[in-house]
């Protein structure tokens, strides 16, 4: 993943953007030794592209000797998140989805780069979140899933089998063991065109999701979910009712310019 080749004119570059994918990606500020064996490159070339991310309020070292993500990056993610049509234009729908589903969280959600973003998330009477980064094993998200069994089988695993060494396979007591064998479930799960997991990330839940087809060229994967409680009255046939109606009026929302 971070020994892709590139051309040598994009090469500074692009040693720049893995460095900061490393750092937004670890759990712990690293050193510039263990960012220069993860993506063997010579010290003194890691030691330049901070020296520059540094200068520009992209890096900071909150001990000696590590890097960790400094606030710049936070203030380019907030001035860039409203050009995003999927957080604009699709806002007041997500909303009138959440009036029809109480007692459910309602989110928008994409397949990127072999994880789960999502663009909006809300729920009756609570604020509707504009974009949220996910630590969240794929293998245990209903949109994740739902998105994956459209993909080829391979490319699908491939993802699985990334969100597995980057998250680890939670959920073991109620989940298959192996990705050929969540994929297979989940497979077998969807009716209508929607998935529906009783129980899958916590006993108790429930997490349905449904494909959403974008109007713009290129766009990834799409996926509108439910989740939350089960709760007495709300069955599958409803899940999916609601997934379908809330398909429509959200397809209807990002065709409007």
């Amino acid at each position: 993943m971070h020994n892709e080749p590139v051309a040598s004119s994009n090469q500074a570059l692009a040693r720049g953007l893995l460095v900061l994918q490393m750092l937004v990606e670890s759990p712990d500020p690293l050193t510039t030794t263990e960012i220069a064996r993860r993506l063997n490159l010579h010290q003194s070339s890691i030691s330049r592209i901070l020296t520059t991310l540094a200068q520009y309020g992209y890096v900071r070292r909150p001990s000696r000797g590590r890097f960790a993500p400094d606030f710049g990056l936070l203030s380019l993610a907030a001035s860039t998140i409203p050009k995003f049509s999927l957080v604009t234009r699709p806002r007041a729908a997500m909303e009138q989805i959440a009036e029809l589903c109480p007692g459910f969280s309602v989110t928008l959600g994409a397949l990127w780069k072999g994880r789960m973003i999502y663009f909006l998330r809300t729920a009756t009477g609570a604020p509707t979140v504009d974009f949220v980064t996910s630590d969240f094993p794929v293998h245990l998200s209903a949109p994740g899933l739902r998105l994956l069994v459209d993909l080829p089988r391979e490319e699908a695993l491939a993802i699985l089998r990334g969100s597995r060494e980057r998250f680890g396979w939670r959920g073991e007591d109620v989940v298959p063991s192996s990705e050929e064998e969540a994929l297979d479930f989940a497979t077998a799960q969807v009716a209508h065109d929607v998935l529906i997991l009783p129980g899958w990330s916590r006993r108790g839940d429930v997490g349905a999701a449904i494909p959403v087809q974008s109007p713009d060229e290129g766009q990834q994967p799409l996926a509108l979910s439910l989740t939350g409680t089960a709760k007495p009255g709300v069955d599958q046939d409803t899940l999916r009712l609601w997934l379908h109606d809330g398909r429509r009026l959200l397809e209807s929302a990002l065709r409007t310019p």
